[in-house]
C-alpha cells in the first residue's frame, strides 16, 4: 500500500495553508468594502488603490527576495522571516482611523508579503515528483488560497464585522501565521538542489538570473498573461462584494456566502486543472480554462436575483482560476534551470501584482466611477479572452506531453 503522508504530501499541504493565510489577510480588505466605504466615504478609485498600494509592494520585495533566496539558496530562512513579519503586521489594517492610514497599512502588509509565495512555489517545484509537480504547485498556489481566502474568509469577516465591528477581523488575523512560521521552522528540512534540465532556456552564461530567465519566450509570455489575468482576479476581488451588495441588494452576510462559493470552484479547479495540465500539457489546458474564464464577470453582469442563483453563475466561471498555478508557477518553473526557479515565478508574480493589482483596480474602480458600477466586469472579461489568446503561443513544458512529442518525432 503506497504511503499518503510522505514528506512531499506534507509539504505541499502546509504550503497550500501558508497561501491560505497570506489569501486571507489580502483579500479581508475587499470582503469587509461595504464597512470600510461607509465609514470613510471612500471612491471607487480608492478603493481600487487599497489594493494597487498592496500589490507594487508585493511586486517589489517578490522579486528582490526571491532574487536573494535562489542566489543565497537560504529559501528557508528567508520565508520564516517574511511570514513572521507578515503575521505581525496583519493587524495593522484594524487600527486606521483614515483612508491614508489604510492605504499606508495596506503597503506595509504588501512588502512582507511578497516573497513568500514565490519563495514557497520554489519549494514546492524542486521537492515535487515529477509527474506531481503541476499538481503540488497547484494546490499550493490555488486549494489554501480559495478555501481559507475565498471559501471561508468573506463568511468569517462579514460576520465578525456584523458583531464585532470590520477592525476586529483584522485584529484576529495574526494568529495563523504565527502558528505556522513554529510549524515550518519544525517541519521543513534542506531543499534538494538537483540540477534539473529545461525545456525552453537558453542565452550567455555572463547573463544574471533576471537576464537568464528573461530569454525564455514562455516567461515572456507568462508576464503577460500573468498580468492579464491577474487583472481578470483582482478587478472581480475588489469590486465584487460591493456590486453585489450595492446592485444586486444582497445583504453583507448574504455576499459572503455567494464569494464563499467562488472561493470552492477556484479550490476544485486548483487541484483539477494543473493535474490535468500533468496528463495533457499546460498549453491546451490553459488555454480552455482562460476562455472559461471570462463567464465569470459575465455571470456577475446578467445574472440577478436571489444569491444562490447568482452563486451556481459564479460557481462555473470561477473554474477559471485554476489558471493561476499554470501561469505564476508551473511553466516558469518548467521553463528556467531549478537554481532559477525562485526568480522565475517572482517575475511572473511581479508582473501580475504590476498589471493585474497595481494599474487594473485603480483603473477599473476610475472607469466605475465615469460608466457605472459594470464596467471593471467588462474589462475583466476581456483580459481573460486575451488570456486565452496569448495561451495559444507558449511552448509545451509538461515532461508527459515532452517525452510523447519526443517518441512521435523518434518514430
Amino acid at each position: 500500500m503506497r504511503k499518503v503522508w510522505t514528506y512531499e504530501n506534507a509539504l505541499v499541504v502546509l504550503m497550500s495553508l501558508v497561501n491560505g493565510v497570506v489569501a486571507l489577510d489580502r483579500l479581508a480588505v475587499n470582503f469587509l468594502s461595504p464597512y470600510i466605504v461607509a465609514e470613510f466615504h471612500i471612491s471607487n478609485t480608492q478603493l481600487g488603490l487599497l489594493a494597487s498600494a498592496l500589490s507594487v509592494a508585493v511586486a517589489g520585495s517578490g522579486y528582490l527576495l526571491a532574487s536573494l533566496a535562489d542566489s543565497t539558496q537560504r529559501r528557508k530562512h528567508i520565508l520564516l522571516l517574511m511570514l513572521l513579519l507578515f503575521s505581525l503586521c496583519s493587524s495593522l489594517s484594524g487600527l486606521a482611523g483614515s483612508f491614508g492610514f489604510l492605504i499606508v497599512a495596506r503597503g506595509v502588509l504588501g512588502l512582507t508579503e511578497g516573497p513568500i509565495v514565490p519563495i514557497g512555489q520554489s519549494i514546492v517545484a524542486i521537492e515535487s515528483s515529477e509527474h506531481r509537480r503541476g499538481l503540488n504547485m497547484g494546490i499550493m498556489l490555488n486549494l489554501g488560497a480559495a478555501l481559507i481566502g475565498m471559501g471561508l474568509g468573506p463568511i468569517l469577516a462579514t460576520h465578525i464585522a456584523e458583531a464585532f465591528g470590520w477592525r476586529a477581523a483584522f485584529f484576529l488575523s495574526c494568529t495563523p501565521g504565527l502558528l505556522l512560521v513554529l510549524a515550518l521552522a519544525l517541519f521543513l528540512r534542506p531543499l534538494r538542489e538537483a540540477a534539473r534540465p529545461s525545456s525552453a532556456l537558453a542565452g550567455p552564461e555572463g547573463l544574471g538570473g533576471i537576464g537568464k530567465v528573461l530569454t525564455s519566450r514562455n516567461i515572456i509570455l507568462c508576464i503577460l498573461i500573468s498580468g492579464l489575468y491577474s487583472a481578470w482576479l483582482i478587478v472581480q476581488s475588489v469590486f465584487l462584494p460591493l456590486y453585489l451588495v450595492r446592485t444586486d441588494g444582497l445583504k453583507p452576510t448574504d455576499m459572503g456566502l455567494v464569494v464563499a462559493v467562488t472561493g470552492i470552484a477556484a479550490a476544485i479547479a486548483g487541484m483539477a486543472v494543473p493535474a490535468l495540465s500533468d496528463r495533457f500539457g499546460r498549453r491546451p489546458t490553459l488555454v480552455l480554462i482562460c476562455f472559461l474564464g471570462a463567464a465569470a464577470p459575465l455571470a456577475t453582469l446578467f445574472v440577478h436575483g436571489a444569491w444562490p442563483l447568482i452563486a451556481c453563475a459564479l460557481f462555473v466561471g470561477y473554474f477559471g482560476g485554476g489558471a493561476g498555478p499554470l501561469y505564476v508557477g508551473v511553466v516558469p518553473a518548467e521553463s528556467v534551470p531549478a537554481r532559477y526557479v525562485a526568480t522565475a515565478v517572482a517575475i511572473s508574480l511581479a508582473a501580475g501584482e504590476l498589471i493585474g493589482g497595481v494599474a487594473a483596480p485603480t483603473l477599473a474602480g476610475r472607469a466605475a466611477d465615469l460608466f457605472g458600477a459594470s464596467a471593471p466586469f467588462w474589462i475583466s472579461a476581456a483580459c481573460a479572452l486575451v488570456c486565452g489568446f496569448l495561451s495559444l503561443l507558449l511552448t509545451e513544458t509538461a515532461p508527459r506531453k515532452l517525452r510523447a512529442m519526443a517518441a512521435a518525432a523518434r518514430a
